[in-house]
């Protein structure tokens, strides 16, 4: 059973409609229902992202599970975040349904590592900025 489903996370006014540079969400089940409140989970932690420019970024997300007929299933969460003009930022995450909480603690865990390499990205591109404002100063 595969479902997909767009979203779009709430604005906000670095990511909003107010500069038109929202990012479109795409999530993918496969081989579990559509969940609500893991939906309303990726609307989030996609706001983590408010504070990075990303002009024409898009988002697509795939939650599997495996091992679905078994007691112990296996949750993967995958996150391909495209930036034209930029290498292609991706994560993913397993974890054990021990608990009910499994999909959501590779929900976070992807996001936090797509979040330190936006964090990376940024901060590359300010130091390129300040030595280029130095050197144009000089």
């Amino acid at each position: 059973m595969n479902t997909s489903t767009q979203i779009r996370p709430a604005t906000s006014y670095f990511n909003g409609l107010e500069t038109g540079s929202y990012i479109p969400v795409e999530i993918q089940f496969r081989h579990m229902k559509e969940s609500k409140r893991v939906q309303w989970l990726v609307e989030q932690m996609m706001e983590k992202f408010d504070k990075y420019p990303l002009p024409g970024a898009k988002a697509y997300i795939v939650i599997d599970e495996t091992h679905h007929r078994e007691t112990t299933g296996i949750f993967q969460v995958k996150v391909k975040l495209s930036v034209p003009g930029e290498r292609l930022y991706v994560a993913h995450s397993m974890e054990k349904t021990g608990m009910h909480d499994g999909v959501y603690s590779a929900i976070a865990d992807v996001f936090d590592s797509i979040e330190k390499q936006l964090v990376k990205r940024h901060g590359r591109r300010s130091r390129r900025r300040i030595s280029r404002v130095i050197e144009q100063a000089a």
